[in-house]
């Protein structure tokens, strides 16, 4: 999760800080499994494989890449059947600062992540656009993409990001509240420098 948040917030999210972290956070199916844990909670790779679709053999690979930089973790559990490996994030979420450009190194990873999380985002969004026949009218009603290219300072831009990342707040809230009908919803923000 990439965001601009308050001093005191920001102290709250893990960083991921260096470019070991960021190239295996760059892969688009450690992005996936990382964003099933965090959404799901902690599961086992069978359960990670049929979310994705992606083979058992493949999901344990990745998850033991995640594990390798702090991201997940294996969990045991007395309860859990011991033939099978559980999981679970690290963190909630991780935030991904501007890189220092006199480090080409991590600059690199920095560039690498945010292009493999466009990708993410388009991918995501196109699976919800392939289930949008099947979604209830109520749902396929209430979606909604637009774009807008305005006018500010980077100081505007960073105000009008904390403004946004404080509604997005809001409504994880709210939704913490888990109403009758309520499902789990993608919001994806993003704000840059327009280049036409």
């Amino acid at each position: 999760m990439t965001q601009e948040t308050s001093a005191d917030e920001k102290s709250e999210i893990p960083r991921a800080s260096n470019s070991e972290t960021l190239k295996v956070l760059a892969n688009p199916i450690r992005m996936r499994i990382l964003g099933v844990l965090r959404v799901k909670g902690t599961q086992n790779v069978g359960s990670i494989s049929s979310f994705l679709g992606e083979a058992p053999g493949a999901i344990s690979y990745h998850l033991s890449q995640l594990a390798k930089v702090g991201l997940a973790e294996k969990v045991r559990n007395a309860e859990q059947d011991k033939r099978q490996s559980w999981w679970k994030a690290s963190q909630t979420a991780t935030l991904v600062e501007s890189s220092d450009r006199d480090d080409a190194t991590e600059e690199e990873a920095t560039d690498l992540f945010r292009r493999s999380a466009a990708l993410a985002y388009e991918q995501t969004y196109e699976r919800y656009l392939d289930a949008l026949p099947d979604l209830p009218k109520e749902w396929a009603s209430a979606g909604v993409s637009s774009d807008s290219v305005l006018m500010l300072t980077p100081d505007q831009m960073k105000q009008m990001n904390s403004e946004l990342d404080a509604v997005a707040r809001k409504w994880a809230k709210r939704g913490a509240e888990q109403l009758p009908g309520a499902e789990q919803v993608a919001l994806i923000v993003q704000a840059f420098r327009w280049i036409p």
